[in-house]
């Protein structure tokens, strides 16, 4: 074979490429190493058809036969790399953007967590509102009750001294007066009654909230959990 370019096919054309798994190894590997372990180089040097020739021409071949083998196995490693850096990249960009879905949903749940908070503190200061109005309640209902405590003094001394008539006026002018009274605080024992009802019922909802707030602090956990093993 005289004709450079048809030796040079000719071997191009049995170069065989092998161990493909050391040819795609993301680590540094020798360009000998590649040369024998993932071709074969060393079958073809050594058959029989280049050993037959004479030394100069064999020269020449085994060293056509060299650059061949060590062309083809480091395109193919180099395609095998690019391919698996688009792969990388790809997966890469993949986690930029399930961190970044991560990082607003972590945003959206803070938000309505604080927003819980928020509405937890505004139900505790209307209960210890209703606490403050509930005790003032009970403080006029006790002032009732003296007033109630009055009228039945009055009453029996209407029976006492029925004989008397300027009295009997007086006493039946202070039980109209004291009716009025007694109307008020059947009107703040009502009311006393409502604010109890109404602070139960709150307490109830805040009951509620705090164990939203505690859910949702937990899953705020397991999502930042799962960005910091995404980072890794």
């Amino acid at each position: 074979m005289d004709d450079s370019k048809a030796l040079f096919d000719y071997w191009h054309d049995r170069v065989r490429l092998k161990n493909y798994e050391l040819i795609a190894a993301p680590g540094h590997v020798q360009t000998q190493e590649l040369r024998h372990e993932c071709t074969n180089y060393d079958e073809l040097w050594r058959s029989s058809e280049v050993q037959r020739l004479d030394e100069a021409e064999r020269s020449r071949v085994i060293a056509i036969i060299k650059y061949e083998c060590t062309a083809k196995v480091l395109q193919n490693r180099a395609g095998r790399l690019r391919d698996r850096a688009h792969e990388l990249e790809a997966a890469c960009h993949e986690q930029d953007q399930q961190k970044s879905k991560l990082l607003g949903l972590i945003k959206a749940l803070q938000e309505k967590l604080f927003g819980k908070d928020k509405e937890i503190k505004r139900l505790e200061a209307r209960i210890a509102s209703l606490a403050v109005e509930n005790e003032a309640l009970r403080s006029e209902v006790e002032n009732s009750k003296a007033e109630a405590e009055l009228r039945t003094e009055l009453e029996n001394l209407k029976k006492k001294y029925n004989a008397v008539e300027k009295r009997r006026q007086e006493l039946a002018k202070n039980n109209q007066s004291l009716g009025g009274r007694v109307a008020h605080t059947k009107k703040y024992k009502q009311q006393r009654d409502e604010a109890i009802a109404l602070t139960e019922q709150q307490k109830q909802q805040i009951a509620l909230l705090i164990i939203e707030s505690q859910r949702l602090r937990e899953e705020n956990e397991r999502l930042y959990k799962k960005i910091n093993q995404l980072e890794r």
